[in-house]
């Protein structure tokens, strides 16, 4: 039987390749987003090598990172030992609800083909989360993947290069990326199949389960959202079930 698709893609070629220049930005914004640190807890959902748990561990966030990747959590690992690095599935989270935060970054949801697994992850995030908690979701923005899509492109990174071949699933609103490294003479492919959710499912599933958006934002630099920004953020705060907050766009 073959290996779901994360449970390859997400190894050392990936660390090597996976390059961000904006990670301090980002974690600018989060900072706003989940304001003062004093005794707060943060569980980074998907955190891979910890290129944000741990500037946010830095800035005071008491956080624990969680992945299924046993390579990227032993990078982190090297680099930060203060850090709580827990390996999972996130369709189980093995916290009680007393974090003040969920994040779930790079577009780390929708990785299974079953959408009742898709749904249990967003589940198990609101169990994890306090009354009050937030959850903050940084997603590939769907519409602006369908009018700026972009079937193939390559960069080279250190002594990498790489091709990534896309095609794009309307029916089922899914991503399908063949992604080849090659270095010298050697050639490795990997392939992505990621699930991308319009806000109006969002709301519908959260809602599900007892999680309320907030706020809704283009980026972690918290630009305004609409159909020409690549990326979706929403905000959603963990309410008692029946009740939803005031939504502020």
């Amino acid at each position: 039987m073959k290996n779901p698709w994360y449970t390859d893609y997400f190894g050392d070629d990936y660390y090597r390749f996976d390059h961000h220049e904006d990670t301090d930005l980002e974690v600018a914004g989060l900072e706003q987003l989940l304001g003062d640190p004093d005794q707060k807890t943060i569980l980074d959902l998907g955190c891979g090598y910890g290129r944000h748990s741990m500037p946010l561990t830095a800035l005071g966030y008491h956080v624990i990172g969680y992945d299924l990747s046993a390579a990227l959590l032993k990078h982190a690992r090297d680099q930060n030992h203060r850090v709580p690095w827990v390996r999972g599935d996130m369709q189980a989270l093995p916290f009680r609800p007393s974090f003040d935060a969920v994040l779930s970054l790079f577009t780390t949801i929708g990785y299974f083909e079953d959408e009742a697994e898709n749904f249990q992850v967003f589940r198990a995030i609101s169990e994890a989360l306090r009354p009050g908690g937030r959850f903050i979701c940084q997603l590939v923005n769907r519409d602006y993947l369908i009018r700026h899509f972009t079937p193939q492109e390559n960069h080279h990174q250190d002594e990498l290069i790489i091709l990534e071949e896309r095609t794009f699933n309307p029916i089922d609103n899914r991503v399908h990326t063949q992604t080849t490294v090659m270095e010298g003479p050697a050639r490795r492919q990997y392939e992505s199949v990621i699930r991308l959710y319009t806000v109006t499912e969002l709301d519908l599933l959260l809602a599900a389960v007892d999680l309320s958006i907030s706020e809704i934002y283009g980026g972690l630099d918290l630009r305004p959202f609409d159909w020409d920004t690549n990326q979706l953020v929403i905000v959603a705060e963990k309410v008692a079930s029946g009740r939803r907050s005031e939504r502020i766009c």
